[in-house]
């Protein structure tokens, strides 16, 4: 099963205010309490991220380990998430069950907590799959030495033509200075 914990740790939003936090930022005494709801977490090390909603009978919770998703009603591995959809303070997700796409809804406290939700679950839907990373592998692997070494000036000389842009934006280099040393960099991989 595909990990997402870099992506979570990266990604998730971290706003306690709304309800949301992630590792290593997580609240003890809330986690606790609602461990005891989720049957299949076993441990809070195994939480990642957490979103935490409370009304005044009752509270909402989503938890995320690095490969599923975790609410009161359901459970659901992260890479079979198919879509997501925003509807006020609510998401609808789709997401694959033996070949059949089904929706689940998780209700949130806020619409923006429900449009941050939102993202968090785009960039889990876009994440690029094991076997397209396996693709760019192989292809990489077809390549001779020289067309590797071309690739990786190639890389080097975009992100230092970015640097000089930021540079420039802050005004530490002229424009003519910032042109000039683009071009000359530019040359290189010619």
């Amino acid at each position: 099963m595909r990990s997402y914990r870099v992506l979570l740790l990266r990604k998730f939003p971290e706003n306690p205010t709304l309800g949301f936090y992630r590792h290593p930022k997580l609240p003890s005494s809330l986690l606790g309490r609602t461990l005891v709801r989720f049957l299949h977490v076993t441990s809070p090390a195994d939480v990642v991220a957490f979103y935490y909603h409370e009304k005044i009978l009752h509270s909402y919770e989503v938890l995320f380990t690095d490969t599923h998703v975790y609410d009161k009603k359901a459970y659901y591995p992260l890479e079979d998430i198919r879509g997501v959809q925003r509807k006020d303070k609510r998401i609808l997700l789709e997401i694959n069950q033996l070949g059949r796409l089904i929706s689940h809804t998780i209700p949130l406290g806020t619409p923006l907590a429900a449009e941050l939700m939102e993202r968090v679950f785009e960039l889990i839907i876009r994440a690029p799959k094991e076997d397209a990373i396996e693709k760019v592998i192989q292809m990489r692997a077809a390549l001779n030495a020289a067309s590797i070494q071309w690739l990786e000036l190639r890389d080097e000389v975009m992100r230092t033509i970015d640097l000089l842009h930021e540079k420039y934006q802050e005004g530490k280099l002229s424009l003519l200075e910032y042109e000039m040393l683009r071009e000359d960099l530019l040359r290189r991989l010619t």
